[in-house]
């Protein structure tokens, strides 16, 4: 049964628009009635400008169907609405279609971060916009929490959040959230928010897990990749504590992991033959004895080896001896520990000796949070903790959230660990923050008020926020008050300039690609972008890379709005298994509104290529593309902006 109105108009439109994009908007009525209409056409425009006409009359044969286009220029970001008409002297139609605008320039963070303790604290915070700033992309969040929890709940949001879903960030994304629950636990009056819906978090991560197991039993960084011993110890580790803190765990695919680790250890090998350092062979020791029964020898030659080991390692060490009953050990080995942690009168970390591991790009983050969990384990009295739980806090160089999603989840599994053996909930303060002379925030805290786990949060965007943004915060009274300042924009010029790191830069170039027949079958052959551009063109951006070898790269590549991504074409994969089109990845993934490739080695010059088909008429502006290394804070680069006049296929 086919059921259809006899008028129909229906708009063809990019999935979006980059600010100051002019796209061509193409109405099209179609007339199934029984004689050629006349037919009133209007659009009407929100959130942008339209520079044509609105209204046009048109006659549609019977049968038939007639375009009508307009153009429309994006003047700002957030989103645009499209409402058009058709009308006759029989039937109408009308529709309504939403239009994201996204900014042209890079995004940034400015952020300040502090854990104040003392009994009468003034402290004075100055985040200022530079002058290429846009008006509109930009926001201010900050937040005030009298207990160590509440200042986790943004690092969740910042978790929830991320769009991508390799091995470790679907770790990541629930099993921070899971640690907040439980330690939110003991605090009677707090809870996660209604929607975070942390159940079906969980079940939709333990389902990408179990997509992303290999065959052997390990984990490598996307589906398909070799065993990664570093990411295998950490889903093993995150299943452990799901599985304690009362989430199903299937039992046959956590056993394929011991076995996987347990191949590894006694090898001492990884997939591609190479030996496993001493710090991986640590944090897959630790894996496997929390998991379920160890031999005492794997511990045996860890303990061995523990002074070539860095901070992490050591931690992992007293955390599994610890989990193995072998109370000694863990003690010396969490001492041990301490005497390595780099200390002031109120702080206290672990830096890593060596930190551009290819393998497991060590950080400050990564040992302190490890170090964290150990001491409050086995040394719950040792008055290190709070200040590594202060310093912990107070360097969320994000505002609200660490340097990545592992980071992340690691501080908040360390600082979670530390407020269940601590009780850190006692505060007897009252405290007044200001912005621009303002006051914004006053609240006295007490041991109850601690205890609700909730921060306060303050946030202004867009118009709202000024250029010049200066906070100030005063905390009288006993107690620690969690302090942080976020301030998030977007660049915007009309031509925004590569650059580049010492480690890496990024340059981009785009080219015309053309399918020939050669002996019978079809090949690709590109040539300089020269010339007119049409709708039904094909067209390759090349990405070019060079810098020192790395690990972990995301690179994150914005299209034209007037183009989409194909990955075949006339039977051609293009894609790195297609000879010369591209150096091998991890994974690519074509988004709405980008092209991003992530790639688990960087040999220190690679070329990727994407091909896109031209479709909607128009002059886009395309932002910079950008390349970072994931786990190495600061090595980034990206490329210039573009434009790109798109014009009418030729008819």
């Amino acid at each position: 049964v086919l059921s259809r109105k006899d008028l129909i108009l229906r708009l063809e439109t990019p999935r979006f628009l980059t600010e100051g994009d002019v796209a061509v908007v193409s109405g099209v009525v179609h007339n199934y009635l029984g004689s050629d209409k006349v037919a009133q056409v209007e659009i009407g425009v929100t959130g942008a400008e339209l520079l044509d006409a609105p209204q046009q009359t048109l006659t549609v044969a019977r049968q038939g169907e007639q375009r009508i286009d307009w153009r429309v220029r994006a003047t700002g970001i957030g989103e645009v609405k499209l409402v058009a008409t058709a009308k006759t002297d029989a039937e109408s139609d009308g529709i309504e279609l939403p239009l994201p605008v996204v900014p042209l320039g890079l995004k940034q963070t400015r952020a300040e971060a502090e854990a104040l303790t003392g009994s009468q604290v003034e402290r004075g915070y100055s985040l200022t916009l530079p002058d290429d700033a846009g008006s509109e992309a930009r926001s201010l969040r900050i937040e005030a929490s009298p207990s160590i929890v509440g200042a986790l709940y943004g690092a969740l949001d910042y978790l929830t959040s991320y769009p991508y879903g390799c091995t470790e960030q679907t770790m990541s994304s629930f099993l921070g959230n899971i640690a907040v629950a439980q330690a939110l636990k003991q605090a009677r009056s707090a809870s996660l928010r209604p929607d975070n819906d942390l159940p079906r978090k969980v079940q939709r991560g333990l389902e990408r897990l179990a997509v992303l197991q290999g065959e052997d039993g390990g984990w490598g960084w996307f589906e398909g990749s070799p065993t990664n011993p570093y990411m295998t110890a950490w889903v093993v580790d995150g299943l452990v504590l799901a599985r304690q803190a009362g989430y199903s765990i299937d039992a046959s695919r956590l056993e394929r992991a011991r076995q996987r680790i347990r191949g590894l250890i006694d090898s001492g090998k990884g997939s591609d033959g190479k030996p496993i350092g001493a710090d991986a062979l640590a944090y897959l020791t630790y894996a496997y004895t929390v998991s379920g029964p160890a031999p005492e020898s794997y511990l045996d030659a860890i303990f061995s080896r523990r002074e070539g080991t860095q901070p992490a390692a050591r931690a992992q060490l007293a955390l599994a001896l610890h989990v193995a009953g072998d109370k000694a050990r863990a003690a010396q080995a969490a001492e041990e520990l301490s005497s390595l942690a780099r200390q002031t009168d109120s702080e206290a970390h672990w830096e890593p000796a060596v930190r551009n591991n290819l393998v497991d790009p060590q950080s400050d983050l990564d040992a302190t949070s490890f170090g964290l969990r150990a001491l409050a384990t086995i040394t719950p009295q040792s008055p290190l903790l709070p200040k590594v739980a202060r310093w912990l806090v107070a360097n969320r160089r994000h505002g609200y959230y660490w340097e990545s999603t592992r980071d992340t989840t690691q501080a908040i599994l360390g600082l979670t660990e530390y407020v269940r053996s601590s009780g850190e909930l006692t505060a007897d303060y009252s405290f007044e923050v200001y912005l621009n002379g303002e006051s914004v925030l006053r609240r006295t805290v007490t041991a109850a008020e601690a205890a609700t786990g909730q921060p306060l949060v303050i946030e202004r965007r867009g118009a709202a926020l000024g250029a010049a943004n200066q906070i100030r915060v005063v905390k009288r009274g006993n107690g620690t008050l969690f302090f942080s300042a976020a301030l998030e924009y977007y660049t915007r010029r009309e031509v925004i300039p590569p650059a580049a790191n010492e480690n890496l830069a990024l340059t981009r170039d785009y080219l015309r690609l053309k399918v020939v027949e050669a002996n019978g079958r079809p090949q690709w052959s590109l040539e300089p972008l020269t010339g007119e551009v049409r709708s039904g063109d094909l067209i390759v951006v090349r990405l070019t890379l060079r810098g020192a070898r790395s690990s972990y790269l995301l690179i994150e590549d914005p299209i034209p709005a007037g183009c989409e991504q194909i990955g075949q074409v006339d039977g051609i994969n293009l894609d790195y298994r297609e000879g010369r089109w591209s150096d091998w990845y991890n994974q690519r993934e074509f988004r709405d509104q980008r092209t991003v490739i992530f790639s688990d080695y960087f040999d220190g010059e690679a070329v990727y290529q994407y091909a896109l088909r031209v479709q909607v008429p128009g002059d886009f502006r395309i932002g910079p593309a950008r390349a970072q290394l994931m786990y190495q804070p600061g090595v980034e680069s990206n490329s210039g902006s573009f434009g790109l006049k798109i014009l009418d296929r030729q008819r």
